[in-house]
């Protein structure tokens, strides 16, 4: 089966417990794509291919729905490093530094959430910034911060 739109989320279902529900678990990263084969929990395969262009994967996008059964997307638990700068210099510094390893990153509340870098865990711990380890679902994909140089031979006038 191929399916080739979004139909709505599946927080939206009030009498969720009258269908038959199957679910496929997906990666954040995979809600970007508007192409995907994929395997439900069920065991079943299936391929999405995205024909609107407003149409876009979230945690929860249901995909098919017949009015006994319905399937939807649901995104997979991720290892996430959550970082608590102490202040505005070290959140400016950590940012900076995210930013030139070209990090997908979200920021929210002061802190900044990203997949899980071992690499990133010693750096962090060198230069004393707080951070925790959770396991967290994500909406949607993370954002590549951009950087945008005014340097690059392009001139306006």
């Amino acid at each position: 089966m191929l399916f080739e739109k979004v139909l709505g989320n599946i927080k939206e279902v009030k009498d969720k417990d009258s269908y038959e529900v199957e679910k496929i678990i997906i990666k954040s990263d995979d809600l970007e794509k508007k192409i995907l084969r994929v395997e439900s929990v069920n065991g079943n395969e299936y391929g999405i291919s995205l024909k609107e262009s407003g149409d876009k994967l979230e945690n929860g996008s249901i995909l098919y729905n017949d009015g006994t059964k319905i399937i939807f997307i649901e995104t997979d638990l991720e290892k996430v490093l959550v970082i608590s700068p102490k202040d505005m210099n070290q959140m400016g510094e950590i940012a900076h530094f995210l930013g030139n390893m070209h990090t997908p990153i979200k920021v929210e509340n002061g802190k900044i959430y990203l997949h899980y870098d071992k690499y990133l865990d010693n750096t962090l711990k060198e230069k004393k910034c707080p951070f925790d380890i959770e396991y967290l679902k994500f909406k949607r994909a993370l954002r590549h911060i951009e950087h945008s140089h005014g340097h690059h031979g392009h001139s306006h006038d």
